[in-house]
């Protein structure tokens, strides 16, 4: 129950990732038609167009983790005999979960600091800097937990099952 309600987030995040993605595009025509027509454009769409650009990146990244969607250089590693290419592949999934871990616990932190300082990002309109920490450290943890799944279910890095 609690791995469906997990993956229920996981598509959410990267569906309303995808969503924000299309409502800044709008937001960037409807900017640049106001300035063209002589209007004046909202001062904010610069600064929220950053915001939600960074929130589509960490909302999407465990979903397309979760399908085999991340960076991954093969060629080398399927050159490698079988049991060499699975050990290079888990100590990738181990390498990845480590990294992506540490950056998780050094965004929350230094959100935390940012949240104790009452430190406020302030462009055309003022987030308080924690936000965007915050967004950091949920996206870069759940991409750790993505990794650590398919560890657990024997793939490599690749996506390929141990078994094969």
């Amino acid at each position: 129950m609690l791995a469906r309600f997990y993956d229920r987030i996981i598509t959410g995040l990267a569906v309303t990732g995808g969503v924000s993605l299309v409502v800044i595009t709008i937001a960037i025509i409807i900017d640049v038609v106001l300035r063209n027509t002589g209007f004046r454009p909202s001062q904010s769409t610069s600064a929220l167009v950053e915001y939600v650009m960074l929130f589509s990146t960490m909302a999407a990244a465990p979903w397309l983790v979760r399908k085999n969607g991340h960076v991954a250089i093969t060629s080398f590693v399927q050159a490698l005999p079988r049991t060499v290419h699975v050990a290079a592949g888990r100590a990738v999934l181990v390498l990845c979960i480590i990294v992506l871990a540490l950056l998780s616990w050094r965004s929350a932190a230094v959100g935390l600091e940012m949240v104790a300082s009452r430190s406020v990002d302030m462009r055309s309109i003022n987030i308080p800097s924690w936000v965007l920490y915050a967004m950091l450290s949920g996206g870069f943890g759940m991409m750790a937990l993505e990794f650590l799944r398919m560890l657990l279910r024997g793939e490599t890095y690749t996506g390929s099952e141990a078994s094969h």
